[in-house]
């Protein structure tokens, strides 16, 4: 039973961050209408390129703030200001060239010990030793550099995040920078389909069982429309001996199909085969739509329907996750991804 007082106290909380979000959103809209970011900027002028990029990282903060864009995106802009804007273009202009110099002069030094001519290079395997030594200590350098910079522009949370768990600095840069430029469809269907992977990761990381299975079954349906998209010969044959015509259909894009439909036709088409052990036959057609009908359990009236318990617990979620597995192993896309991700928890 809630305590009447905690009732109002998570009203005034619920109001204060509405409100908090309306001056936020008035204040990104002030700053989108200045004429500062309509000017061109001189690349060769460095204090110009810092001062835009200070202004780039100010709006994607007030994107951040108001709730226009995720931690993700806002971690991509970071960088992009930070990294490919001002720590690159200092490193070209020559700024680090005190500490970098020595380091390329030793390097080709070595080069010539070894007789690599001007503009020739070592693939890594090759390189010697000594070579390979100077390299990470020039990368090192580099990295000290790009940290500093990162603090200089108040992103010290990415540094930390950069020095401390670089796999997830990695991770949220990729999606940040998938969901800012990847426009196909395709592209944006492989982008999604990691990200409900890795939420289902996550949130099973947490407990939270149902919400993690809920994502596989999502990441299966974006897997299977993938597939169909890809195959669009193989899934004509298919629908033929289906008999499901563009009218019953009512569109011919898999985009627009039910899990159900996606399931029949990757099945009739080959790529959901049942597969054998010494004690058992197993069916991947009947594990997909098992997988579908955990996800529509989404739906209360699906659940309350189908399922006696409520809950949804760490066994059940073990099935869910092998029967991705196991569904992932047939489809013509690479079935790497998630075991990774789970090997890492």
């Amino acid at each position: 039973m809630i305590n009447k007082n905690e009732g109002k106290s998570t009203l005034s909380d619920s109001i204060g961050h509405f409100e908090d979000r309306a001056c936020k959103t008035i204040e990104l809209e002030k700053l989108l209408e200045s004429d500062t970011f309509r000017s061109k900027v001189d690349i060769r002028d460095m204090k110009s390129v810092e001062s835009r990029a200070k202004e780039f990282l100010l709006v994607a903060n007030a994107r951040y703030n108001s709730g226009n864009i995720s931690e993700h995106e806002l971690a991509f802009y970071t960088c992009y200001a930070i990294e490919n804007q001002v720590h690159e273009l200092r490193w070209s202009n020559g700024l680090y060239d005190e500490e970098l110099q020595p380091i390329s002069d030793a390097m080709r030094n070595v080069e010539k010990k070894y007789g690599l001519k001007e503009g020739e290079f070592w693939h890594v395997s090759d390189a010697p030793d000594d070579f390979l030594q100077l390299a990470a200590k020039y990368d090192a350098v580099l990295e000290k550099k790009l940290l500093e910079t990162f603090e200089e522009f108040d992103a010290p949370e990415m540094a930390q995040l950069y020095r401390e768990d670089p796999q997830k600095f990695k991770e949220l840069h990729s999606i940040g920078y998938s969901s800012v430029f990847t426009k196909d469809d395709n592209s944006r269907l492989l982008a999604l389909a990691h990200i409900y992977e890795l939420e289902a990761i996550n949130a099973s990381k947490g407990e939270a069982y149902f919400a993690a299975s809920v994502m596989l079954g999502s990441a299966i349906e974006t897997r299977l429309i993938i597939t169909c998209i890809n195959n669009k010969s193989i899934v004509k044959e298919a629908l033929q001996r289906l008999g499901l015509s563009n009218k019953t259909l009512k569109s011919k894009n898999p985009l627009t199909w039910k899990l159900e439909t996606l399931i029949d036709v990757c099945f009739e088409a080959g790529w959901l085969p049942q597969f054998e052990t010494e004690k058992f036959v197993y069916s991947r057609h009947a594990m997909a739509n098992f997988l579908r009908s955990v996800r529509n359990n989404v739906h209360p009236a699906v659940k309350l329907k189908t399922q006696n318990g409520l809950s949804f617990g760490k066994e059940q979620y073990k099935d869910v996750y092998h029967i991705h597995q196991l569904l992932t192993s047939e489809l013509n896309w690479p079935n790497k991804r998630l075991s990774e991700l789970q090997g890492q928890s």
